[in-house]
């Protein structure tokens, strides 16, 4: 991370323990969520004198060629409405492909979305509504290894990018019975403050099966497109694309 998205991450996160300090923790209530997400990317994706390079990776072959991959949601809720979300995700990929030229290409990818929010719910007639403020932080890292064996020679090229985007948004639960709630959740930000465009759409439902524990079942994207330094030079780096796909999690509440 460099120093202006430590700078970022460093005030919002002295916020939240201000805020959290004036209140006594067990008057909160905390959620934790691990879930899975079926990825799919599509979009362009640009790196020196690379200007447009179609990405459209699906669910399957994310999964063939998966290292590692972590997805994670935290959030916590004073008695006053308040509240703090923590969400983080991130898939390390890696694979090879041999070409009937005999090259040899090694790729590597690693991505990682960060977010921290801040909101305050206000609870409406079967329904509550989250006005949402917070930062999303993108990490992409990109490993490049080619083989030429007529030349006799391995090329390698690799690309470290990150940046903070600030964003706002709002979230609606409808409760539909005792045990089912609706969800809808959207956001916007970027505008030129680092990216030029990021959102993120949520929809879907939740199952409370017990007190403790709630199925979490939706459809998520989030879009982002971000460009840095001049197309065809050294540093150049362009990233404009959409994850999206099924997410099913688990809601552990205390």
């Amino acid at each position: 991370m460099n120093a202006a998205s430590r700078l970022t991450f460093a005030s919002l996160f002295s916020s939240c323990f201000l805020l959290c300090s004036n209140l006594h923790a067990q008057d909160w209530e905390f959620m934790i969520e691990p879930y899975l997400m079926g990825t799919n990317i599509e979009g362009d994706f640009g790196s020196g004198r690379i200007d447009q390079a179609q990405v459209d990776v699906d669910f399957g072959t994310i999964l063939d060629n998966l290292d590692m991959a972590g997805m994670i949601h935290m959030e916590a809720i004073s008695p006053g409405n308040v509240g703090v979300a923590i969400d983080y995700g991130f898939m390390d990929l890696g694979g090879s492909r041999n070409f009937e030229t005999g090259q040899e290409l090694d790729a590597g990818v690693r991505q990682g979305v960060l977010e921290a929010q801040i909101f305050y719910r206000n609870h409406l007639q079967n329904a509550s509504i989250d006005y949402i403020a917070g930062v999303r932080w993108w990490d992409n890292d990109i490993d490049l290894d080619v083989d030429l064996p007529n030349l006799e020679q391995r090329l390698s090229a690799s690309v470290e990018e990150d940046w903070v985007d600030f964003i706002v948004g709002l979230r609606w639960y409808s409760h539909l019975s005792e045990n089912w709630t609706f969800e809808l959740y959207g956001d916007i930000g970027g505008l030129d403050f680092a990216s030029e465009f990021t959102s993120k759409v949520k929809v879907g439902v939740q199952w409370q099966m017990t007190e403790l524990l709630t199925l979490d079942v939706k459809y998520m994207a989030t879009w982002v497109d971000y460009e840095d330094g001049t197309s065809g030079e050294p540093g150049y780096f362009s990233y404009d694309t959409v994850t999206h796909g099924p997410v099913l999690g688990l809601v552990f509440t205390f």
